[in-house]
């Protein structure tokens, strides 16, 4: 444990799961402010512009633990210090690959993590929207213990005090997915409106999420609902009306949540709309509506 800033800023550098979650917990129970630092790509730049850091920083990139990524027969369990670059290859994870290769610059893919992108919670960022079409489950861990919740519930209420992500786990892909955004210079903001799209043959379902739109990523259940049994899913394929419907079905449901703050460049209307279009797009892509699409990317 060192100081920063004339000792104004207490650091410590865990090199594990455990000392992580022991400092997390020591200066929760001291009452003081505390950050998790791993790529640094939100908290650097707030540091540096603020006028008082906080009182603690817990430094995670000595913890190897977080950086493990691996596949069971049925899940994929993603660790909180994987990088974006890490994942763009991923052959196991084509949607998350996908995601991760429209995220920012090299510099910010080769920095920037999974738990980076769960502790900032952007309700534009496109890793959480990806997870939340892929329904996936936090890992956290504390003093006491273990446990997980839904990405939708991690979403809503955050980590508790002294609780450290460790990972996050789906299930394996069983059918294309998908990753589309729209946005100003990809290194320099944050997506306008992103849509995220995956079929699970197996369950026989179609899984998406609008982000850029609502306060948070948003599952349009009812437009999954409502072209489930249009999809053949014998060959995996819908016809291009399908991928429509789908769309202006997505819209509705956008229409119904709870919108961000009002974007005059980029007005309500707007985004709803953007995301209806992305959705139908995402729609052919996965499900062959449109001759010759891609299956994933």
């Amino acid at each position: 444990m060192t100081t920063l800033g004339g000792g104004s800023t207490v650091l410590h550098r865990p090199g594990t799961v455990g000392e992580a979650v022991a400092s997390l917990a020591a200066e929760a129970s001291a009452g003081r402010q505390v950050r998790l630092l791993a790529g640094g790509t939100d908290l650097v730049p707030a540091l540096r512009a603020a006028v008082r850091g906080p009182a603690a920083i817990v430094a995670l990139r000595r913890v190897l633990e977080l950086r493990v990524r691996g596949a069971s027969a049925d899940t994929l369990t993603v660790g909180a210090g994987v990088t974006y670059a890490d994942l763009e290859g991923w052959s196991l994870a084509p949607g998350l690959a996908a995601t991760s290769r429209t995220v920012g610059s090299a510099q910010i893919r080769n920095c920037g993590t999974v738990g980076g992108a769960l502790g900032s919670a952007n309700p534009r960022g496109d890793l959480l929207t990806f997870l939340s079409a892929a329904d996936a489950e936090v890992l956290l861990a504390t003093a006491g213990g273990n446990r997980s919740t839904g990405i939708a519930d991690y979403l809503r209420t955050g980590p508790d005090p002294g609780e450290l992500v460790t990972a996050v786990r789906m299930a394996r892909p069983s059918g294309p997915q998908t990753y589309l955004k729209i946005g100003g210079r990809q290194a320099a903001f944050p997506a306008v409106v992103s849509c995220a799209l995956l079929v699970d043959r197996v369950r026989e379902r179609v899984c998406c999420a609008v982000g850029g739109v609502a306060t948070g990523p948003w599952r349009v259940a009812t437009a999954e609902r409502g072209v489930r049994d249009e999809v053949d899913w014998v060959t995996g394929t819908a016809p291009a009306a399908v991928a429509r419907r789908f769309g202006q079905l997505v819209a509705e449901a956008l229409r119904g949540a709870p919108p961000l703050p009002e974007d005059p460049r980029h007005p309500a209307e707007y985004r709803v709309h953007a995301g209806g279009v992305l959705a139908a797009r995402a729609f052919a892509r996965c499900l062959g509506a449109v001759p010759g699409a891609g299956r994933s990317g």
